[in-house]
């Protein structure tokens, strides 16, 4: 059998239909027992989110949202994500391509949701577009990169001042004749570009090959990323993050430089350098504080005087620093020239990322990390005491890209969706109506209603069925006798009806069907057997009920006459 053809009978046999639970601590998920991503679908929507594994949690852990990018071998569509604190979805939006770096962040007062899509099969970067949606979900803004150049999916961060941080790649010449290459050789240089958001002009660009000669580089020519040997520019430098402080000056990751450097940014010139082999600090712990190698998402913290990273430690085709990746918080003193390693921040089962990944000081002071192309995401207290640990995809496929997030953060988010929410009625003992809002943040009940017509006035509709929102999707139980329209209310914490679903008939048959399984010419007769078996037994199921069934749901194109708040409350 095909590996191809056994990875879709398992994301098949995985993938549970209707609103469930995690896993918790659940070794057959790590060992891959249940495929390369355990994952979830809806009846009410068509969006596919990863069914997680919960190893740890802890009351400390903060209650905010969890924002992911899950993309990889076996995701076929890939999403910006919102999860809550107990692992169901919140929110997904596909349909963009790729999509890395969702975030909330503050602009002119507002939050917006924010994150990069594109295409990132340029090799190791992007080229795309930064996307900002409201709290309705509305694109508000879509930013691309100054200079006509493609924008790159690594950093897009917005200052306190209301400009926007992007990092870009071109491609450019070098002498790359010390390194087995050509002396005219073709490099991807690092560009830093700050935009203004309401016109998109280039406030500042700044770029590393005229700083840095890629013969300065320790990556091994060839390695991932390729180089010019081989037709490819050479990637040598590879920023990953940005940030900016308030004398306006710029702090850059460069992950084959194994370092973070601090930029003037008025000038342009290099002010220092903490790590690789330009490392221009005294390190007071040993070497701990600056032996970070491949990092990814340097960031300041505490006023400016320490510095926060994830130290992956290996990339593939290089060689490893450590076994495992970590997060690090490291004391500055640019007065003394000292490097100082404050707290180191390690998952419990030593994962490593050999690329990608994040590390977040949240509100309440935890720090959390993100795992990057290992589908994890761990929450730390802030002196490195694990408190909540979760996995995406099993741990035995860990670095094989099958379940992936660029980065993951956590954020508060209040999300008022315009569409209205979706349901569907489905057979099976009975009849059950299965209710959800993508994106809708305040929900708190349902309230299922029925009427003989569906034009009739608000008041006319009767009671059926009301319960409080669980999950991402919610179901009740409908009894045979119900009334032929059905539709349901949705209402916050102080019973405000917030929308109105469409409104089904029920008055018609209805078969479930599930959609069929590719089988490969040379699957073993197993799978075969399996796979007719279970295709046989749904048409026998579904000849069943269209004989049996009395009933089939059409969808009825029909706004409700009210705006408001009718007169009831939930019983």
């Amino acid at each position: 059998m095909r590996a191809s053809s056994f990875f879709i009978f398992l994301s098949t046999v995985a993938r549970v239909l209707g609103d469930v639970e995690p896993f918790f601590n659940d070794d057959a998920f790590d060992k891959g027992e249940y495929g390369p991503y355990p994952s979830q679908s809806y009846h009410s929507s068509k969006i596919v989110s990863p069914r997680l594994n919960v190893l740890k949690h802890d009351r400390e852990c903060s209650p905010l949202y969890t924002m992911i990018t899950p993309r990889g071998n076996h995701v076929r569509d890939p999403m910006a994500m919102i999860m809550d604190a107990d692992g169901h979805l919140v929110w997904g939006k596909g349909g963009y391509g790729q999509v890395y770096n969702l975030q909330v962040q503050q602009y002119k007062g507002k939050p917006y949701l924010t994150f990069w899509a594109g295409d990132d099969t340029v090799g190791g970067h992007g080229a795309g577009y930064y996307h900002m949606l409201d709290s309705t979900y509305k694109e508000v803004y879509r930013l691309k990169a100054a200079g006509g150049l493609g924008g790159d999916l690594h950093e897009f961060r917005i200052t306190e001042k209301g400009t926007a941080l992007l990092s870009v790649y071109e491609v450019d010449k070098g002498d790359l004749s010390s390194l087995g290459g050509s002396s005219n050789g073709k490099i991807w240089d690092c560009l830093v570009q700050e935009i203004d958001i309401e016109t998109g002009a280039l406030l500042f660009e700044w770029h590393a090959a005229k700083h840095f000669a890629a013969a300065s580089s320790p990556k091994q020519i060839g390695g991932d990323g390729g180089a010019s040997v081989f037709g490819k520019p050479y990637d040598y430098y590879h920023m990953n993050s940005i940030d900016k402080d308030p004398k306006g000056n710029y702090l850059v990751s460069s992950r084959y430089m194994k370092s973070v450097t601090y930029i003037d940014g008025k000038t342009g010139n290099v002010i220092w350098v903490l790590g690789g082999d330009q490392n221009s600090f005294t390190d007071l712990s040993g070497g701990a504080a600056t032996n970070f190698a491949y990092q990814h998402d340097a960031t300041w913290q505490d006023n400016y005087t320490t510095i926060t990273l994830f130290d992956n430690a290996a990339a593939e085709g290089q060689p490893s620093v450590h076994d495992y990746s970590r997060g690090l918080r490291i004391r500055l003193d640019q007065q003394a020239m000292t490097a100082e390693l404050v707290t180191e921040y390690l998952n419990p089962t030593r994962v490593r990322a050999i690329s990608q990944g994040s590390l977040q000081v949240v509100e309440n002071g935890n720090v959390f990390l993100g795992y990057g192309n290992s589908g994890a995401f761990t929450e730390f207290a802030e002196n490195g005491t694990v408190l909540c640990d979760t996995h995406m995809g099993p741990q035995a496929w860990f670095g094989g890209g099958d379940i992936q997030s660029y980065r993951a953060f956590k954020y508060d988010w209040h999300g008022y969706p315009t569409t209205k929410p979706d349901s569907k009625i489905v057979y099976g003992e009975g009849l059950t109506y299965f209710v959800s809002w993508n994106g809708a943040t305040e929900v708190k009940r349902w309230i299922l209603q029925g009427a003989v017509d569906p034009e009739v006035k608000d008041d006319q509709w009767a009671y059926v069925n009301d319960t409080a929102k669980t999950g991402f999707e919610t179901s009740m139980e409908l009894h045979e006798d119900c009334p032929r329209y059905i539709r349901c209310l949705a209402l916050d914490s102080k019973n405000k009806v917030l929308s109105v679903t469409e409104i089904f008939d029920t008055e018609q048959e209805k078969i479930w069907d599930l959609p069929p399984v590719q089988v490969e010419d040379n699957d073993t007769v197993l799978l075969k057997f399996l796979i007719v078996f279970a295709g046989v037994t749904g048409v026998v199921v579904g000849l069943r009920e269209a004989v049996t069934s009395k009933r089939k749901l059409r969808l009825i194109n029909w706004t409700p006459q009210w705006i408001g708040h009718p007169n009831y409350q939930p019983v």
